[in-house]
């Protein structure tokens, strides 16, 4: 068994020293999946949510954002991957289970290959990824799910532009959602919290990260 946070990070071609340092707010890391990985550090549990998946591509990569997951959480909380446990709030937002409860808050995400994971020690959060492209449907997503006013600014632009701040409001919407466990209508509803904010970080693969805190 993989029992070194370090060999599994290695394998995402991530060390510890390229982790982001958690000194007060919120960080993420985000990377593209690789082919290969070690599956023994996850529990009985995710083994058997992963083998659900008709998919083998989409099971691959459950099974891989979730060792990368335990990989990043067992370096800051200096314990084996293994050993981390999980429970489930009211609304089913995943939390770490005891002894690990109020030590680490996390939010994973991934999308077409890529996984994000956001890390904050004292507040929740919430992640998304998206790759910023042409979505036909565009304009209807945004009526069922954007406020009156961000559907009004969206019409008025055009092409890149408008491919650019519909994915920024569409990654702040999950991520907020993943932040407070609700699904995507209660998440807009919720929106206008100001306890909680937004960021967006684009990387230069043309994906773009958003991370509510």
């Amino acid at each position: 068994m993989t029992t070194d946070s370090a060999a599994l990070l290695a394998h995402f071609g991530l060390t510890p020293e390229t982790l982001p340092k958690l000194t007060g707010g919120a960080e993420y890391c985000a990377v593209r999946l690789p082919q290969d990985i070690p599956k023994d550090c996850l529990d009985a549990g995710k083994r058997q949510r992963a083998t659900a998946y008709g998919n083998t591509v989409a099971a691959h990569h459950f099974t891989a954002s979730h060792v990368l997951l335990r990989a990043v959480l067992s370096h800051y909380l200096g314990c084996a991957p293994a050993a981390i446990a999980y429970a489930l709030q009211d609304h089913g937002k995943p939390i770490l289970a005891p002894p690990h409860t109020s030590q680490m808050h996390f939010s994973l995400a991934r999308r077409d290959g890529w996984c994000a994971i956001a890390l904050c020690r004292n507040r929740p959060v919430g992640v998304d990824i998206e790759q910023v492209r042409e979505l036909p449907e565009m304009d209807d997503v945004a009526a069922l799910y954007f406020s009156s006013q961000d559907c009004k600014a969206l019409k008025q632009l055009s092409g890149s532009a408008k491919r650019k701040r519909f994915f920024e409001l569409w990654t702040a919407l999950e991520a907020m959602g993943k932040r407070l466990g609700l699904g995507l209508a209660e998440a807009g509803e919720a929106s206008g919290n100001r306890s909680a904010r937004v960021w967006h970080d684009r990387l230069e693969t043309g994906w773009l990260v958003a991370v509510a805190v």
